[in-house]
């Protein structure tokens, strides 16, 4: 047997889980083997210091915790049913305000005051800007092409 089979024997020993012919050897063993006999200790100490740790009071009650948590999903259903609700809602009014454009001056958010524009004054700005498109500002050297040199994508 090893070590681990050992550790699994001692333990259901301790937990009184063991037939009576595996009690006798558990038995003979903590009264012949140091390592055993140690291993029991420990497992014992163990044990006992497991049952007097102390058990921590809840500081709510079950009953109210779960009060709690239901009232929480209770209010995320109405929130989504609200929210869905509005989407729907809003939904509605857009397509009733295409339905009619012009009945309903209500559902008109914003509305822009008609300016008048004045055809005999050219509007001339501050600063203005030269644009040379056949005449540029300064001249553009031409690129030297060798009489040998037949261009690349001209098709013969």
């Amino acid at each position: 047997m090893d070590k681990r089979d050992f550790f699994e024997l001692l333990s259901a020993y301790l937990d009184g889980e063991v037939t009576a012919t595996e009690r006798k050897q558990v038995e003979e063993w903590l009264s012949t083997d140091t390592d055993i006999k140690l291993l029991y200790k420990r497992l014992l100490t163990l044990r006992q210091s497991l049952q007097n740790l102390p058990i921590p009071t809840g500081v709510q009650s079950p009953e109210t915790t779960l009060n709690i948590i239901l009232a929480r999903l209770r209010f995320r259903y109405r929130l989504n049913w609200m929210l869905g609700g509005a989407v729907t809602a809003v939904c509605i009014i857009g397509a009733m305000s295409s339905l009619f454009p012009n009945s309903s001056r209500m559902l008109e958010f914003a509305r822009t005051q008609p300016t008048e524009s004045t055809a005999t004054e050219p509007v001339v700005a501050k600063f203005s800007i030269m644009i040379a498109l056949n005449n540029p500002v300064f001249e553009i050297p031409k690129t030297a092409i060798s009489p040998d040199e037949q261009p690349v994508n001209k098709l013969d």
